[in-house]
């Protein structure tokens, strides 16, 4: 396994990838569809222990998140009963 690893967030890091499977580095995981409909809060912290180099943010109804890839970077987009309503991946 590559010792390598990505930076906190902010700022945004990326390196040459251009696919959350890029951002994995070969060790970690990158995309979650099994939090889908789980409590959001829980989700971040399955999240953060799966990929300690992402900073996971939750995104409640009404707010939007950067445009930008960044491989250090988790969006969760919660409904308003706080559950995940999209797979969250690096990006």
């Amino acid at each position: 396994m590559s010792s390598a690893h990505w930076p906190r967030y902010p700022p945004c890091a990326s390196g040459t990838c251009e696919d959350t499977a890029c951002c994995g580095l070969g060790k970690y995981k990158f995309r979650w569809p099994e939090l889908v409909g789980k409590n959001a809060e829980a989700a971040k912290a399955t999240i953060q222990k799966d990929n300690p180099d992402v900073t996971v943010m939750i995104l409640t109804p009404g707010r939007v998140g950067s445009p930008d890839f960044c491989c250090n970077r988790v969006y969760i987009v919660s409904n308003p009963q706080g559950n995940v309503l999209q797979v969250p991946s690096v990006g």
